[in-house]
């Protein structure tokens, strides 16, 4: 089977660019809070394009810290979208945070920004914009629209999680709201080897504010300040991982970008949709396609040697922890939700696998 993903084939590639950085952590004794990690927060914020950037433990506390940071307690509401697999609303539930869901765009399955108006009230602290499958929503035009309507004080945070090195208008996400969040997964188009995550800003006191909450809270040594703070760090081997990795991830990103464009070439029929947007402001961390016979298109799929998935089954709404939470019908989520498919798509791909998938999209075209 062709998987959705293989880490082990880049493993070659981190020991030969990173065994001499890890054997020379080790033997420092500084494990935590040294030099790569001052080094990567220096070269991620650098080409992401923000003043800071705080390393942390993973996306999830990147995503909680960050809302702590912008929000001002608990009660208040966070507005994002219910298709992006329910970490955002770990957030903020988390922090005492009400999420409230908008619905999303039917053709790109992102953000429908002009919906903003039906969800956004004097209780709106934040909205969370999700770059989600690896695709970039216009934060500016988000912006714009909170001004329009009156709430141009609500922070925007930017979840980059699925979306290193995306642009929109020349800019990469990540420095387009007032604060972004990372996850640096394994399967992540830039991924460490266990978990990882970063904060990025160009706000100092915004910042300063994250780093103190990723710190126990301290003001000085021991002397804790501010309540529900946390111990979150990224430990110094994944740190001198993912920064021997980022040259990597521009080329592996056009890589992801030319294996999609590959399938949609494959695609003939009218009962597959894709995804037709493969600019810059598109990296293909999943390689998503729609299709009206789900069930037997992903069965036909396996048959042919091609793993295949669905990203993500159950909108946050439906989740049964959490259910009832829905403010709102969300017609698009909804929809989409039965057609989406996920196809292998990963930068160590060979030509002869994405064959295979295109040969497999073929012939369900001509059944």
């Amino acid at each position: 089977m062709i998987p959705l993903n293989d880490t082990s084939r880049i493993s070659n590639l981190i020991l030969s660019k990173s065994n001499d950085d890890i054997q020379n952590v080790i033997k420092s004794g500084r494990w935590l809070l040294g030099e790569y990690t001052e080094k990567f927060s220096s070269e991620f914020a650098k080409y992401v394009g923000t003043q800071f950037c705080l390393p942390v433990a993973n996306g999830t506390d990147a995503l909680e810290i960050a809302l702590r940071v912008v929000c001002n307690g608990s009660n208040g509401e966070v507005i994002t979208v219910a298709n992006a697999g329910g970490y955002t609303s770990t957030a903020s539930k988390l922090v005492g945070l009400k999420p409230v869901y908008i619905d999303i765009d039917k053709e790109s399955l992102l953000m429908d920004i002009s919906s903003l108006e039906k969800v956004v009230s004097p209780k709106t602290e934040a909205v969370v914009v999700t770059h989600l499958y690896g695709r970039a929503v216009d934060v500016s035009k988000v912006r714009i629209e909170l001004d329009r309507l009156g709430y141009g004080k609500v922070k925007i945070v930017e979840d980059c999680a699925q979306a290193h090195g995306a642009k929109i208008n020349g800019k990469r996400v990540g420095s387009l709201g007032d604060i972004a969040t990372f996850s640096f997964y394994p399967t992540k188009n830039l991924g460490a080897v266990g978990d990882a995550g970063a904060i990025l800003t160009s706000d100092e006191n915004l910042y300063r504010s994250a780093f103190q909450l990723s710190q126990y809270g301290w003001i000085g040594k021991y002397n804790i300040e501010v309540e529900f703070a946390r111990n979150s760090r990224m430990d110094e081997i994944q740190a001198a991982i993912i920064l021997n990795l980022l040259p990597y991830l521009d080329r592996w990103n056009c890589r992801r970008r030319d294996i999609y464009k590959e399938y949609i070439k494959a695609i003939c029929s009218d009962s597959i949709g894709s995804y037709n947007c493969l600019d810059e402001s598109n990296v293909v961390h999943l390689a998503i396609i729609k299709v009206n016979d789900r069930e037997n298109f992903m069965q036909h799929m396996k048959d042919s040697g091609v793993s295949v998935d669905v990203h993500y089954p159950i909108l946050d709404t439906n989740q049964k922890a959490w259910c009832p939470i829905q403010n709102q019908v969300l017609i698009n989520s909804e929809s989409e939700l039965e057609k989406i498919v996920t196809l292998p798509c990963f930068p160590t791909m060979t030509d002869s696998e994405v064959e295979l998938v295109c040969n497999a999209l073929r012939s369900w075209n001509n059944a």
